[in-house]
């Protein structure tokens, strides 16, 4: 289903799902991004809302006070309009849905499945809810407004990983609190040719739950000098992290890609997660 842009408010595009009408598999995709955007509505829907295969282009996603499930097609897609009111937003199916815009929906964000990648320059990508991922992947270089809790601590394994299939190694910043639970994973890329690695910019806090793992993707041939140093968490909460990731003990040294990195939880200003080259 497609809306597309007239010249003006009555010839413009719209999608709408009321009562309990269904989307099932359904790929959706509203453009005109100006003055009056096409939209996709579907906030005059009966609760708790709708499902639909995916969302993209760049007009307006209206949720009400619903929630709207994404992914049921399993497609990747990107989504640079702006998802607003005051619903949320469920992403579903083995695709990865891409949000590159400032999005303001003040209900919560989950991933069920798949990825959703948070790629914003302005204000926040999903939102000003809390980001639960269940199970799948969240990563991104943009910014996000709520509490984060990456998997559920019974359940399948949920990850945290910026750089996702980017070719360079990315910062996600989280203003809100950020919670590794024991069924999580933070997946960093570390380049060495680069000189750069994935780093989460967490400004609420970081707890990190028992059994939590940590893992290292290394790309690059450069044997870096000794006392090069990693920020993979740059602690912006002024209080000490709390937890350690199950094969990251502090002080432990591993070897990836030709060199040797030591873990500290006090590193940098006092209370980040550092990689130092030995």
């Amino acid at each position: 289903m497609i809306a597309n842009a007239g010249f003006g408010f009555c010839s413009n595009g719209a999608i709408l799902f009321s009562g309990d009408s269904t989307g099932g598999t359904a790929r959706v995709e509203v453009f005109g991004n100006g003055i009056v955007n096409c939209r996709f509505d579907v906030s005059a829907h009966n609760v708790p809302g709708v499902t639909v295969g995916s969302i993209e282009g760049d007009g307006l996603v209206l949720l009400g006070a619903n929630n709207l499930t994404v992914g049921s097609n399993n497609l990747s897609t990107t989504f640079s309009g702006v998802i607003q009111d005051s619903g949320s937003l469920t992403k579903i199916g083995t695709g990865k849905l891409v949000l590159t815009n400032a999005n303001t929906y003040t209900g919560a964000t989950e991933v069920e499945a798949g990825a959703l990648v948070v790629n914003n320059t302005t204000g926040f990508g999903t939102g000003t809810g809390p980001v639960e991922i269940h199970a799948g992947i969240l990563g991104g270089s943009g910014k996000i407004a709520g509490a984060v809790t990456v998997g559920t601590g019974a359940g399948a394994g949920a990850v945290l990983s910026p750089k996702m299939t980017r070719p360079r190694p990315r910062t996600l910043t989280i203003q809100g609190p950020i919670t590794l639970k024991s069924d999580s994973t933070y997946k960093v890329a570390l380049n060495s040719t680069h000189t750069r690695a994935d780093k989460i910019v967490a400004n609420g806090g970081v707890t990190i739950e028992s059994g939590a793992y940590f893992i290292v993707l290394g790309s690059g041939q450069a044997v870096l000098p000794p006392g090069t140093v990693f920020t993979v968490i740059d602690n912006k909460s002024g209080m000490p992290i709390a937890g350690t990731f199950a094969n990251l003990a502090d002080g432990s040294s591993f070897r990836v890609n030709g060199n040797t990195f030591q873990a500290s939880y006090e590193g940098g200003d006092g209370n980040d997660l550092t990689l130092t080259v030995q």
